[in-house]
């Protein structure tokens, strides 16, 4: 029965809300009260732009989160931190995915639909090292998975909004439905465009943002790039990616979401995301590369490694292709990704399927060898445990990992921090994505970070090198240039 505080709401919510029995979870939590401190409602919504959702979320000091693959018709939004598991060191996977299962446990969920994604979600990360060293990366940690106050989920022609609330003992069922209405009343105004506000700059307001790169950072990546081909000609590794951080000063602040609003629209067939714990930065960015995603009983990863630029005409890009697919220093660098993730996931499945060949990704600014893998997971396999066997990928990190990786702190001049890391979500029944967090950007107030990598092989060459991490460099820039001409 519609109470009275249903009668607060709107026709598009109430539907929904009648067929969720808030009365029930509650009796169901007091019978397990010292099992139980959350509680989580879903249920359908209207269609709403996820992006949108976070750009009017006034509360940009708390814990806030998107997630969108345009191509995919699959986003995901969320706000408010009503839990925080935070791990670091060498068990900081292991230690997630316990810490991750307790916490599950103590939450009763309830939803009026009947759907994979109507359930609760953890959402974070980890960073690319075991530590973080840097004092702009400290409010991310070096994992942390976060149970929002809530979330929406939108998966094609579905909307699911998850209202997730703490329980104690001696809160009253009125205590708790006062609580529940209360907040969707917030998100209702969250989820209607009719109450929209915002504010257009013209273009000729706009300060001026310097993007170019200078000698000092041309020499040191030169550098770099040599004193890791001497390392690899004395066999210390076979490849090993290594990355540059361009900062940009800022003349005025400029909004997360107008940049990830122009990449989703250039790139809808990447993964755009941001995440962000307090009023200092945001990171953000959109990948190419999936790392892994799991559904029941299959994990789906990906081999992304060789690159070259997209031609001006058909004809030279076709020509850059067949180029890419014949470069036996590319080919060589995808094979380490292919042969290194079959190792990975050999622990966890007897059978990983994949094309012989490479094909290859086509990006609006750049081109990738690419090549799909499925494997099924064996019965009672930890998920964490295989993201933290596929991470890093020699695509990120180098071949052999465990020989290239120690080197990237002695040859980089900065903290990756979760650039190049994995990033995502996972859910109670076992669904989740992860990325790996390239193209990205760590976004604050008075600067910006961005970053881009190129893998090293023996014979590469560090002006082609500096090439292509520009190349790379050059979506993030171009947006960035777009939001400060536009906030």
């Amino acid at each position: 029965m519609i109470s009275d505080q249903n009668q607060r709401i709107t026709s598009c919510f109430a539907e929904q809300l009648e067929r969720l029995d808030l009365k029930h979870i509650f009796d169901t939590a007091v019978a397990d009260a010292n099992h139980i401190d959350f509680l989580s409602l879903t249920f359908s919504i209207p269609s709403i732009d996820a992006l949108a959702v976070l750009e009017q979320y006034n509360d940009k000091d708390a814990f806030n989160y998107y997630w969108e693959h345009p191509e995919k018709e699959f986003a995901m939004v969320a706000g408010g931190s009503l839990y925080r598991i935070q791990v670091r060191g060498p068990e900081r996977f292991r230690e997630a995915s316990k810490r991750g299962k307790e916490l599950v446990r103590r939450i009763a969920h309830s939803s009026s639909v009947n759907h994979r994604l109507a359930t609760v979600h953890l959402l974070g990360g980890f960073s690319f090292l075991d530590e973080n060293t840097s004092p702009q990366w400290e409010p991310y940690g070096s994992g942390s998975f976060t149970l929002p106050e809530w979330h929406i989920v939108q998966d094609g022609n579905l909307t699911l909004l998850t209202i997730n609330m703490p329980f104690h003992s001696e809160l009253s069922f009125s205590d708790i439905s006062e609580q529940f209405y209360s907040s969707i009343e917030r998100l209702e105004q969250l989820c209607n465009a009719k109450s929209y506000a915002f504010e257009s700059v013209p273009l000729e307001n706009a300060s001026p943002i310097s993007f170019g790169e200078n000698e000092s950072e041309y020499a040191r990546w030169i550098h770099m790039i040599d004193n890791a081909r001497e390392l690899i000609h004395h066999h210390a590794f076979d490849k090993i990616v290594l990355a540059n951080e361009r900062v940009i000063e800022l003349t005025h602040s400029i909004s997360p979401t107008l940049i990830l609003n122009r990449l989703r629209n250039q790139y809808p067939n990447c993964y755009s995301f941001l995440i962000r714990h307090d009023d200092t930065s945001s990171f953000i960015g959109c990948t190419p590369e999936r790392l892994a995603s799991f559904s029941h009983h299959f994990v789906f990863t990906e081999g992304l490694a060789g690159s070259t630029s997209r031609g001006a005409s058909a004809s030279e890009d076709a020509v850059l292709e067949h180029q890419l697919l014949h470069s036996e220093k590319d080919l060589r660098e995808h094979a380490f990704v292919i042969d290194a993730i079959e190792k990975n996931l050999s622990e966890f499945s007897e059978i990983i399927e994949h094309p012989v060949q490479p094909s290859v990704k086509k990006l609006s600014n750049v081109q990738h060898l690419f090549t799909p893998i499925r494997a099924r997971i064996e019965e009672g396999a930890s998920r964490t445990a295989l993201l933290q066997n596929l991470h890093p990928t020699p695509a990120v990190g180098g071949h052999p990992k465990e020989k290239a990786v120690p080197f990237i702190t002695e040859l980089e001049s900065f903290d990756r921090g979760w650039y190049a890391a994995p990033l995502g979500w996972i859910n109670a029944h076992g669904e989740g994505e992860f990325v790996v967090a390239i193209r990205s950007g760590l976004i604050g107030e008075k600067e910006v970070r961005f970053f881009a990598g190129c893998g090293i092989v023996e014979d590469s060459d560090s002006r082609k090198e500096w090439e292509e991490m520009n190349l790379k460099l050059r979506p993030m820039l171009s947006a960035l240039h777009y939001a400060a001409n536009h906030d």
